[in-house]
This record gives C-alpha cells, sequence and structure tokens, in this order.
C-alpha cells in the first residue's frame, strides 16, 4: 500500500472532478490518499510522509495554476527521487490535443520536474461562469477548433474512461498492499479543501 499525495489547482471545479476520480481509483485498490487544493496546503505538510504523488493543474489563459507550479518548483527534488504524476487539464485538448501537450511540457520544462507519468486530459468549457470577455474568446478558440459553441450551458468534454485508465497505469506502478498490512479495501481517504471554486 503506498501513501499518495494528491495536489490540484482548479478554478472552475473540472480539475478537482478529475483529480478525485483518479483518487477514488486508486483507493479502490488499497491505496491511502491525501488530496489538498495547491493554495489550501496545511502548514505542517511534509512530503517525507507520502510514497508517491501526483499533481494536477488546470490551463487558464495559456498557463496552469501559479501555485501548483511554486508547488513543485519547492518540492521538485522529493517529487523526482520517488514516483510520481502530472495530470494537466486544458478545455480545447478534446479537439486539439496538440497545444494541450506543449502546455503540458512547457510546464515540465519551468519547473524541472520529471515525473514518470503524464497525461493531458479535456477538462469543461463553463460558458456560464465565464465573464463575457473569457466568454467570447473560449467561444472563438471552440468554433475554431470544432468544439461546442452554445455559451448558455456549460460542456464537459472529459473522457471518464481515458482517466479511469490513467489511473490504473498509476495504481500497477506503485506498491500493493501487502497480505499483512491492515485491511484497506477500499482504501482510506483524506480530502481537505475540497469545496469547488
Amino acid at each position: 500500500m503506498a501513501r499518495i499525495l494528491v495536489v490540484y489547482g482548479t478554478t472552475y471545479g473540472q480539475t478537482q472532478r478529475i483529480g478525485r476520480r483518479i483518487v477514488d481509483r486508486l483507493a479502490d485498490s488499497g491505496h491511502e490518499l491525501s488530496m489538498y487544493k495547491g493554495d489550501h496546503l496545511p502548514g505542517n505538510l511534509s512530503l517525507d510522509e507520502y510514497d508517491a504523488f501526483v499533481v494536477a493543474a488546470s490551463i487558464i489563459g495559456g498557463r496552469h495554476q501559479r501555485y501548483t507550479r511554486d508547488f513543485v518548483r519547492k518540492h521538485v527534488v522529493r517529487l523526482n527521487a520517488a514516483p510520481s504524476a502530472f495530470v494537466s487539464i486544458c478545455g480545447a485538448a478534446a479537439a486539439s490535443p496538440a497545444p494541450a501537450g506543449e502546455y503540458l511540457q512547457e510546464f515540465l520544462r519551468q519547473t524541472g520536474w520529471r515525473p514518470a507519468f503524464s497525461a493531458s486530459f479535456a477538462g469543461a468549457i463553463a460558458y456560464t461562469r465565464y465573464g463575457w470577455v473569457l466568454r467570447w474568446i473560449m467561444r472563438m478558440i471552440s468554433r475554431k477548433n470544432g468544439g461546442p459553441t452554445d455559451t448558455t450551458c456549460d460542456h464537459e468534454l472529459t473522457d471518464w474512461n481515458a482517466v479511469d485508465c490513467f489511473a490504473e497505469q498509476l495504481s500497477h506502478a506503485l506498491p500493493a498492499p501487502g497480505p499483512s498490512s491492515p485491511v484497506r479495501s477500499p482504501g482510506t481517504i483524506a480530502i481537505a479543501h475540497a469545496a469547488r471554486n
């Protein structure tokens, strides 16, 4: 059984939902999970207490959340020394995967992180939650890429089967629960500051 820390950055809530889906799947395999929003980390958080790490962040205006970038930069030595994964969420990834992959690689270049696993998933286009300028920009981008342009509702684009497959890959790469370990099926989950924002 591995103790896994999940740190996420979210602006409109989809990255939190994707992170929670990964957490649930890893817990189903018996792992012990702690999940925190990157700008609400406990003051006494010690990465030495964890065996593996997952960081998830979304792209807003061409950049991932600064606080997730700062977290990785601060702890890059520890992250590079342990099994780790980066999950990048991009609203346009479903229609245009190439730029989404470039955003992911740029994050890794900026931070010096070398995660064993990385993935880019489509997020959501939250038209009803955007200001009028961002709504107009996102509609133009979505139209150009063949995505949804109805601004009267939000559009979830995440491929949940792909998220589940990624979580399964992670689970297989981590230490399995030992026979002498306490029964942990499903595993334990600690979620903090998970309120949608």
